[in-house]
């Protein structure tokens, strides 16, 4: 009876055994998971120039309405009287006949403005050709409502803020086509280890990567100050608000070199496909 005794009282033992096992093999088979942060950005302030300027082959675009015909070409309702009878449309924006985005779906109107529709900045070559369409939306097949092949946009639709297009087969859409909208920060995420704090990436060509620094760089002081001996909350707040004379960090690359950068905030420009809407 003692040794059955025994037996179960070795049991949980083992199973603690087993658990503090796998905590260590899970430990040491897969490193802990440190959260990406990103420096904030900003809207500019109105009337600031900007350096670098707008790129020329990135365009901020969205779809800012459109005009349906009452009825379909054969006099006919859109939809079944029972539904409404008017059309459910959304609408698509295709560059060198590619789809670069379409807007939801906006219910029994004739004047959609797809109010919650993509909007962005969006790489558009000065030689790209594009094309709007307006589509209605049936549970069965979609039907085209009107399509034009808008082309390489002219000097002066580049330079207005709008391109005015009449469909073939009736109707007009409206689509905004701007130079490129800015954020203003340095355009860098990092990772923050026990007491050390590393560049995880920067955006292309944006106030980061152009005063040297490159994914991989460990950021040994921020303004004199080294990071170890800084919160979480100290970096992030120093990376997040940068003076205008800029921030000074100490780095050491990956070939092993230290170096003193002085890092200001400028403007990017972020790609819908990367970091979503901007407006």
């Amino acid at each position: 009876m003692a040794r059955r005794k025994r037996r179960a009282l070795c049991l949980p033992a083992f199973l603690k055994l087993l658990a503090a096992a796998g905590v260590l093999l899970g430990a040491g088979g897969c490193s802990a998971l440190y959260p990406e942060l990103e420096s904030r950005l900003h809207a500019p302030p109105p009337g600031q120039e900007l350096h670098p300027p707008p790129p020329e082959d990135v365009r901020w675009l969205r779809i800012a309405g459109a005009r349906v015909p009452e009825r379909t070409r054969d006099g006919r309702a859109w939809d079944p009287p029972g539904d409404g009878g008017l059309p459910d449309p959304y609408a698509r924006v295709l560059v060198n006949g590619v789809e670069l985005f379409r807007t939801a779906v906006q219910s029994d109107t004739v004047e959609p403005t797809w109010p919650d529709g993509p909007s962005g900045n969006f790489r558009i070559a000065p030689e790209d050709w594009l094309r709007v369409e307006v589509w209605e939306s049936d549970p069965l097949v979609d039907k085209p409502i009107g399509v034009r092949d808008i082309g390489r946009p002219t000097d002066a639709q580049r330079a207005a803020s709008e391109i005015e297009v009449d469909l073939e087969g009736g109707g007009s859409l409206t689509l905004a086509f701007q130079p490129a909208h800015a954020r203003i920060g340095l355009g860098l995420w990092y990772q923050l280890y026990s007491g050390s704090a590393f560049i995880s990436r920067t955006v292309e060509g944006g106030p980061a990567e152009r005063a040297g620094l490159r994914k991989g760089d460990e950021v040994l002081e921020i303004a004199g100050r080294p990071v170890r001996s800084l919160t979480v909350a100290q970096i992030r707040g120093a990376l997040d608000a940068v003076p205008r004379t800029g921030l000074v960090l100490l780095v050491k690359h990956a070939t092993g070199a230290t170096e003193r950068l002085r890092v200001h905030a400028g403007p990017i420009y972020p790609l819908f496909d990367r970091f979503g809407a901007v407006e």
